[in-house]
């Protein structure tokens, strides 16, 4: 990755009483407009950092069952439509 051309995207997410939940900062190198393959990039590598095991060895599968059905749901929408589905700040 080369220093001069590494973009930053910062990102937040709040629930519904809006508070903050999760927040970070991504880098990387971007060829898609708003760094949107870096943002996919950062989910992938996030992804592969979880373990099933970690759910059910501390009771929570069920917290495990439906954040994979959140992000099922997330990429169905994001198939069915042009443009971002979600609230922007």
């Amino acid at each position: 990755m080369n220093a001069d051309n590494t973009e930053k995207f910062r990102f937040r997410l709040e629930n519904d009483e809006g508070e903050v939940e999760v927040e970070g900062e991504i880098y990387g190198e971007s060829q898609i407009p708003f760094l949107d393959d870096i943002k996919f990039k950062a989910v992938i590598g996030l992804l592969n950092s979880i373990d099933k095991k970690n759910f059910s060895d501390s009771g929570n599968h069920q917290v495990f069952k439906y954040f994979v059905r959140e992000i099922e749901e997330t990429i169905h929408e994001m198939k069915k439509n042009d443009q971002f589905q979600g609230k922007l700040n």
